[in-house]
């Protein structure tokens, strides 16, 4: 069964060709997208080794600076936009160097790669807003709730003493009937 092609890797060499760019161009292209954020895998000899995803994210990065767009500005763009799509699935080498295999790598489909760091970024950035919210609508709730309980307590209390009051005034100027008969005012 031939590989997918998301299971072939090219070392640098092969990658310029492909693209018809120097190596340097792509090596400079390559380490701004790293300073992103983007992960290329490399092999044991610390090789940079590039997929089918990685050469879509270095044409569209191109596309960007083309666009008039600063090289770092255009690389946070393409590391955003390649979030959102399917990123490269983890590619460790299986021992196979450069001389022994040509320039083409195969990969072990059972290991995984690690989430960007700004794509885990995001995700914490994003639970933390969500909870902050809820943990703030919470809090108000609660205190609302508090000074509604506090509020009634205070108008109860004022009613008994308003009443205590007035019977009290009604107490000591109750008079009886003969007596207002009769009184002077």
């Amino acid at each position: 069964m031939p590989p997918e092609n998301r299971d072939i890797g090219y070392f640098t060499s092969t990658v310029s060709q492909k693209l018809k760019m120097t190596k340097s161009k792509l090596r400079r292209m390559t380490l701004a997208l790293e300073r992103n954020g983007y992960k290329m895998t490399r092999n044991h000899r610390g090789q940079r080794i590039y997929f089918e995803n990685d050469m879509q994210a270095i044409l569209r990065l191109q596309e960007k600076i083309k666009k008039s767009a600063t090289i770092d500005d255009a690389a946070g763009e393409v590391c955003l936009e390649m979030n959102h799509e399917e990123m490269p699935e983890n590619r460790e080498m299986q021992g196979q160097d450069e001389q022994k295999s040509g320039s083409v790598v195969r990969l072990n489909p059972d290991e995984r790669m690690p989430f960007l760091t700004k794509q885990i970024h995001l995700m914490i950035n994003e639970v933390a807003a969500a909870t902050a919210e809820e943990t703030a609508a919470r809090v108000v709730e609660k205190i609302n709730r508090g000074i509604d309980r506090s509020i009634e307590q205070r108008d109860k209390e004022l009613v008994a003493r308003l009443r205590e009051s007035s019977e009290s005034f009604t107490e000591r100027h109750r008079k009886g009937w003969l007596s207002k008969l009769f009184s002077r005012s």
